[in-house]
């Protein structure tokens, strides 16, 4: 079939190079989508063994946050419920809420930015939900984060208006009133005690969508599809 094919095959110069760069492009296309597999599955397995390990003490100091990265660990200190952030963002479920991040002062470091969790817009004032501010030094289990990298798709942070869409450590230490905070921040894990207006923690997505399989199948195979409608469209009929 395919002999039968390039037996009146007639390429012309313009068809052959618009599809020559789009095949190449697909194929490129196709090509970065196997590698982000393989980047997203190493990076969803150091997430999982992280995950598997015990919590442990937060330490007060150490130099490389980025090696605790999604580790569990046990923080103490006070929470200062009287210095709230907010921060737009959706529940596990997929619910429109509020992330509520305070600051948590330590007796043995630098104070960190708390996630404490996610509240609906019906309590994201501190007064409807008073009963979940605990006084006095607290120990709580929660997963160390390095600040994300802000993306070219989220709008600007609103100190004014206390609206933050991304973690700027920096300014947010600022807004709080403190001369600086630790270089990470913690996400506070679900508390089953907690009252039920308290925000709810467990909010860490450990894993990261991998769809790239799918995707690079989807580039390949258009990829084939064009490569032969240029070879039939290429065809001359042969003359009797």
């Amino acid at each position: 079939m395919l002999a039968s094919l390039l037996r009146d095959f007639r390429p012309r110069f313009w068809p052959s190079v618009i599809a020559g760069v789009g095949v190449l492009i697909l194929v490129i296309l196709g090509t970065w989508q196997v590698v982000r597999l393989f980047e997203k599955r190493a990076i969803n397995g150091l997430r999982a063994e992280r995950l598997a390990i015990a919590p442990a003490p937060l330490p007060g100091r150490f130099d490389d946050p980025a090696a605790w990265e999604f580790r569990r660990v046990i923080a103490r200190g006070t929470l200062r419920h009287d210095h709230e952030l907010n921060l737009p963002c959706r529940s596990q479920r997929g619910n429109d809420g509020t992330c509520i991040l305070v600051p948590l002062i330590r007796a043995d470091g630098e104070p960190v930015i708390v996630n404490r969790g996610w509240v609906p817009p019906a309590r994201r004032e501190p007064a409807r939900r008073a009963d979940s501010q605990t006084a006095g030094e607290v120990a709580f289990e929660a997963v160390l984060r390095v600040a994300a990298q802000r993306t070219g798709f989220m709008p600007d942070n609103d100190p004014g208006r206390n609206v933050w869409f991304f973690y700027d450590l920096p300014a947010m230490a600022k807004a709080l009133g403190l001369p600086r905070v630790a270089p990470f921040y913690l996400e506070a894990a679900l508390d089953p005690r907690a009252p039920e207006t308290a925000p709810i923690g467990g909010q860490t997505r450990f894993q990261l969508p991998d769809n790239h399989l799918g995707y690079a199948f989807t580039w390949f195979a258009l990829a084939i599809a064009l490569a032969v409608i240029y070879v039939v469209s290429q065809r001359e009929e042969s003359k009797p």
